[in-house]
């Protein structure tokens, strides 16, 4: 019988890939070639914060884009796009990682270091490496990405294309965004 091959698997939404995505995709694929692993992503289908708010939040772009624009960029062999579901929005947090373990055989996790998830965003950064290492996963935290001196995000990005400054918004993401965008 085959063994399935350790994951080294990035978290997040990854909504535009930009710079900070970027650093953590990177570390991912770096990870995986010192373990031997597989470099992966796990991210949802839709916006976790739109959701759980019920408010309508413009994207950068579609999960089929995310997928494309993650393959361009990096040798990423898997992207995980999970339906984020009511199972999934009340799930806590350490079920959560148990789950990255189990079900899609982690053996290591890469995550910013705003990450927040599980039921009520009760997981952070600091629990997600305490669980890792309890689970005997490696995990990198990756530290704010910042340009000009401010912090690189999804939401920013957003705001830039909104008052039309879409070169800055290009510096941000590192890449073009999708035709019809």
């Amino acid at each position: 019988m085959e063994q399935t091959r350790r994951t080294v698997i990035a978290l997040g939404f990854f909504d535009g890939i930009h710079l900070g995505h970027q650093a953590l995709l990177r570390r991912t694929v770096e990870r995986a070639e010192e373990y031997d692993m597989t470099p992966a992503v796990f991210t949802f289908d839709r916006s976790p914060k739109a959701m759980v708010t019920g408010r309508d939040i413009p994207l950068l772009t579609t999960p089929e884009q995310r997928i494309a624009i993650i393959h361009a960029l990096f040798p990423i062999r898997e992207v995980i796009v999970a339906p984020f579901d009511r199972e999934m929005m009340t799930m806590d947090w350490r079920d959560f990682v148990d789950m990255l373990a189990g079900r899609f055989h982690a053996g290591w996790l890469v995550a910013g270091h705003d990450y927040r998830f599980g039921h009520k965003n009760s997981g952070n950064a600091a629990l997600l490496r305490q669980r890792a290492a309890e689970l005997g996963l490696g995990c990198d935290i990756i530290p704010p990405v910042l340009a000009e001196g401010e912090l690189v995000s999804s939401t920013r990005i957003r705001a830039l294309l909104e008052e039309g400054r879409r070169e800055e918004a290009r510096r941000l993401l590192g890449h073009d965004l999708p035709i019809g965008e």
